[in-house]
């Protein structure tokens, strides 16, 4: 007989075999009195688990909590918020605040050391200041002090070949 045609009669005979049968007897009994223990089997030095998940997620709490109060005693006070303008002014208030981060920001600029840094600030100052520049001669067309603020601008910005500097970001 070949190994293919015993591997058939093998398929065969496993197809001809109960799905589910019951046990002759019951083992439970006799394998408790083995272990010489008549209540529920426990391994002899085996302890009590303590479920760990509500363990990690104290210590998960623990770590939160401890970096909040590191932080808050560290770190710098945050300014109070500035109260936020309602009414008809509330643009104006918000332009004002812009204008003072603005120039706070190109006075941080002016403690700079580095040559590249402050050229790179610069531009970027002139850029936004002549953005704002080109928004007031929007809002107000007739002006002319607007129009040649923009204009100042817009020639600070200028080489002397008429175009823009090249500052590398």
């Amino acid at each position: 007989m070949s190994e293919i045609d015993r591997d058939r009669e093998l398929d065969a005979r496993l197809a001809r075999a109960p799905r589910q049968a019951e046990p002759a007897r019951d083992l439970w009994p006799e394998v408790a009195l083995a272990m010489g223990s008549s209540g529920p089997a426990r391994p002899t030095g085996a302890r009590w688990r303590v479920p760990r998940t509500p363990l990690r997620i104290a210590a998960a709490l623990a770590v939160f909590a401890s970096g909040v109060l590191v932080g808050q005693r560290w770190g710098e006070p945050a300014p109070p918020p500035a109260p936020a303008p309602e009414g008809s002014l509330a643009a104006a208030a918000e332009v004002q605040r812009a204008g003072t981060e603005y120039v706070t920001a190109l006075a941080r600029l002016g403690e700079t050391s580095g040559e590249g840094e402050r050229d790179q600030g610069v531009e970027a100052g002139l850029s936004a200041l002549q953005g704002a520049a080109y928004e007031l001669v929007r809002l107000r067309p007739d002006d002319p002090q607007t129009g040649r603020i923009l204009y100042t601008v817009s020639e600070a910005r200028v080489d002397g070949d008429g175009t823009p500097p090249t500052v590398r970001f």
